[in-house]
């Protein structure tokens, strides 16, 4: 059977590295034996709820990460990224406990954790060490997540060397526990899990608690998903993410006694179990800052909900309007936005033929996502190509993302 065309990422990656690797190993030749490759995502809607235990809807999208190279008989690993334009090396016989607290290079430590968790799994290929080349078309820093596309191409490929072939929430679990270990970010599951659970076409409908998810067809005729890419560095997302999350987890603890007392036998684990009524029965004992947090949470997952049941119906309007109160929430309650991003929103709204636009990700920076009317796109990317230098002082990025990414591997270049 004729394997599938590899992706053009994959296929770059591959040229890559037999072009580095035959200059760094001095050989004349040096072909990648094992292609591993994982999509960036874009999320619809449910921000900031994965780690409270809600739900989210992401979808996998056609922009990828992939890593091409080799088994190697040294318990090293050589990695080179295209981006960096520049090779990492790092032990494989476990003497870093962090991968977040050595010197290798930011972007090796996604690489570093996610083989130390395969190890760890007893999935890490039966391999010495590898030498590999990372390319990819995810923005980084963007929102898309990039830093999970890179974890779980990583998996990929140590699945493409002869690892286990772990059903894609264990990867996804292991991909975000390597996360928290090499970004020292407290992330929840959904960017690996969409990485990992991408199938072209539809959305990912994720319950964070249980794991369970449903997909959801994507069809919105004549309508497209569109991305700017602010180009504001995460700076405070990292230390600022951990805040939120930390600032999640005390909302909890003060409310949890009182609601659990309140009706014998409920459990209030996660901002999941606190609902809005819950809030405006018992919201003094919270301080300003929890209850706008809570507040945020339980209103993202409401609208994660509804967002779902209206992509099913095909109600588009439903989705816009959701899209712009997730904004506003995750402005004015949860704090993550910037003036950039809101300067993009702004622009974003004020365009004929936008149905709705949020910033997503983290925050502090990285981009938006617009519901628009394919046939106002070109006008969409005018006005903001024109409109937000001006008034953010910096040049922007414009794409369209289809909803067609999913994870694969291909052990050589001529076998499936």
């Amino acid at each position: 059977m004729t394997p599938d065309p590899l992706p053009s990422v994959a296929e770059r990656a591959a040229r890559v590295y037999a072009e580095v690797a035959a200059a760094r190993f001095h050989q004349p030749t040096s072909a990648a034996s094992a292609i591993g490759w994982a999509p960036g995502r874009i999320n619809l809607i449910g921000e900031h709820t994965d780690y409270s235990e809600g739900f989210v809807l992401p979808a996998a999208i056609d922009r990828l990460v992939a890593l091409a190279g080799r088994a190697e008989d040294e318990p090293f690993a050589s990695v080179y990224s295209a981006h960096h334009l520049a090779w990492a090396h790092f032990p494989l016989d476990g003497s870093a406990d962090d991968a977040g607290s050595d010197d290798t290079q930011p972007w090796a430590r996604y690489v570093r954790a996610t083989w130390r968790e395969l190890a760890l799994a007893g999935a890490a290929p039966p391999v010495r060490g590898f030498s590999a080349a990372i390319v990819g078309d995810v923005p980084l820093g963007g929102g898309l997540s990039s830093s999970a596309a890179l974890e779980v191409a990583t998996a990929m490929f140590a699945r493409a060397l002869g690892g286990d072939a772990l059903e894609p929430m264990a990867v996804a679990r292991l991909c975000q526990r390597a996360e928290q270990a090499g970004a020292s970010v407290r992330v929840g599951i959904m960017d690996q899990a969409a990485s990992c659970l991408g199938k072209p076409q539809h959305a990912l409908l994720l319950d964070c608690r249980s794991l369970e998810y449903d997909y959801i067809a994507a069809d919105l005729p004549g309508l497209a998903w569109a991305v700017f890419d602010t180009r504001v560095p995460h700076t405070l997302a990292a230390s600022e993410y951990n805040v939120r999350r930390a600032q999640c987890e005390a909302a909890v603890a003060r409310l949890a006694p009182t609601l659990e007392a309140e009706t014998p036998g409920r459990s209030v684990a996660a901002l999941r179990d606190v609902t809005l009524a819950d809030l405006a029965a018992h919201g003094d004992l919270l301080d300003a800052t929890l209850l706008r947090r809570a507040r945020h949470v339980a209103t993202e997952d409401e609208r994660t909900l509804r967002a779902s049941r209206a992509l099913r119906q095909g109600d588009a309007a439903t989705l816009g309007h959701l899209l712009d109160a997730s904004h506003r929430s995750l402005r004015d309650d949860f704090a993550v936005s910037c003036p950039e991003l809101d300067t993009a929103v702004e622009i974003a709204r004020a365009t004929p033929g936008t149905l709705g636009a949020r910033m997503m990700g983290g925050g502090f920076g990285g981009s938006i996502l617009a519901l628009v009317r394919r046939d106002a796109l070109d006008q969409l990317a005018a006005r903001l190509t024109a409109e937000y230098p001006l008034r953010a002082g910096r040049d922007g990025e414009f794409f369209e993302c289809a909803l067609d990414g999913k994870a694969g591997v291909r052990k050589a270049l001529n076998s499936a």
